[in-house]
């Protein structure tokens, strides 16, 4: 081989192209462990003791995963097949009427082409009259973030506390 003035630049042409090509052979297999998915959620809360005009502590759940979450995307970077199921079960303080700010514990587990994925995750929510913002820090650093809206089912709120409403939620999950 004969040395020219060209040569330290091929040369680094030559390593160029060999780190670039071993970036785009394992970047795929570093997306693969990826979560990114847009879901909705659907569950009923029974709320203890409810929330009224005065300020209380208490519960929420769901009595197990008995919600429904469904996503579009990936999980773990498996494709989701369908609809999985949700629960929570969380503790409140100063809760009223007006708003709540509670925390917990989520389970969930979603459908998908790796098998169902087993989720538990802590929950924040925070609560402004009919505006639900929840959060949520699931194992293996996926996280969800959410806002929806709950729908009294029973209590009203002013005249009986409210202690059971359905939530619809609308977020992502990511990681």
């Amino acid at each position: 081989m004969r040395i020219t003035d060209h040569t330290p630049l091929r040369i680094a042409g030559a390593l160029a192209t060999c780190a670039a090509a071993a970036l785009l052979t394992t970047a795929p297999a570093e997306a693969a462990g990826k979560t990114s998915a847009a879901c909705t959620n659907h569950f009923v809360a029974t709320i203890s003791p409810g929330f009224s005009p005065i300020a209380t502590a208490g519960t929420q759940t769901t009595n197990g995963q008995t919600g429904s979450i469904a996503c579009v995307g990936r999980i773990a970077g498996h494709r989701v097949t369908g609809i999985g199921t949700i629960g929570f079960d969380a503790t409140y303080s100063g809760g009223t009427c007006a708003s709540e700010t509670a925390t917990g514990t989520v389970r969930a587990t979603i459908p998908t082409t790796g098998g169902p994925q087993h989720l538990v995750g802590a929950l924040t929510v925070r609560r402004t009259a009919l505006s639900i913002s929840a959060t949520v820090r699931f194992n293996h650093g996926i996280r969800y973030r959410g806002v929806g809206t709950p729908i009294p089912v029973q209590g009203n709120c002013a005249m009986t506390p409210l202690q059971q409403a359905v939530i619809v939620l609308t977020g992502t999950l990511s990681s």
